[in-house]
């Protein structure tokens, strides 16, 4: 064969295999994105379920800043949960991850999470828009700030 000459069939079989596996990856990130918004909106449904009936539980999936900041006055986290007085959450409506970030919303109350090496963990809840204006932060009854 000299050099130079186009060996038949050879670029074009390069070229399938190419797309294949670009196919291949967007498809896995895609489920990659599924199974985040799915494991993200069952942490923020344990969450919401756990903290009127079981705070301690709700505790546990806090992000340690959020911890922290419920803790600040020395009350223990599953006390000061109990006295929030987050109301039930309601039905889900959405759920929106960006990257480490998630927001699930439900009918009566907006959840924030953030991801860790152990999963999703609640960053806000008992949040709720107080403005149209979507420069001004949600109100949020936990917020790790």
């Amino acid at each position: 064969m000299s050099r130079g000459a186009r060996v038949p069939g050879r670029h074009g079989t390069a070229s399938v295999v190419v797309g294949a596996v670009a196919l291949l990856a967007l498809t896995l990130s895609g489920c990659g994105a599924e199974v985040e918004r799915t494991e993200a909106v069952r942490t923020a449904d344990a969450f919401s379920a756990a903290a009127t009936s079981e705070p301690g539980a709700a505790c546990r999936l806090l992000a340690p800043r959020t911890l922290d900041a419920v803790e600040e006055d020395g009350t223990p986290c599953a006390q000061a949960l109990a006295e929030a007085g987050l109301a039930p959450a309601g039905e889900g409506s959405s759920v929106t991850v960006a990257g480490h970030s998630a927001q699930v919303r439900y009918a009566d109350d907006t959840v924030f999470l953030a991801r860790f090496d152990d999963g999703w963990r609640v960053t806000a809840a008992g949040c709720e828009r107080v403005s149209t204006d979507d420069a001004v932060p949600y109100d949020c009854v936990v917020d790790g700030g």
